[in-house]
């Protein structure tokens, strides 16, 4: 009887021990697999990094480049400004030797 009882007992343990081991195998995959994706994981977390260090850098190479074009832009505006004035006076000499040449032919006229 107790023979049968520890046949039984065995029997049990033996079965319970299999299905641990199964259960073990179950989770070394998973932990597996797991450790897998930590490692994609991780790659992709590296990449992403690399991706904001090189838009950062063109960023503040861009923001540079928009600084240097805003000062070229005023440099030539106020080049604009002085080339009217320039236009606006010698206009201005033109008009008054024009006149002054009107009125001498106007004298030469007379005479």
């Amino acid at each position: 009887d107790d023979l049968y009882k520890a046949e039984s007992n065995s029997d049990t343990y033996e079965a319970k021990l299999k299905e641990l081991e199964i259960e073990v195998k179950s989770i070394n995959n998973i932990l597996k697999k797991m450790e897998a994706a930590e490692g994609l994981q991780s790659e992709r977390e590296e990449k992403l990094e690399e991706n904001i260090r090189v838009l950062e850098q063109t960023k503040s190479e861009l923001s540079i480049r928009a600084e240097n074009a805003e000062r070229q832009i005023q440099v030539l505006e106020e080049n604009i400004l002085k080339l009217e004035t320039d236009l606006e006076k010698e206009q201005e000499a033109h008009n008054s030797t024009k006149d002054e040449l009107d009125s001498v032919n106007a004298e030469i006229d007379d005479i």
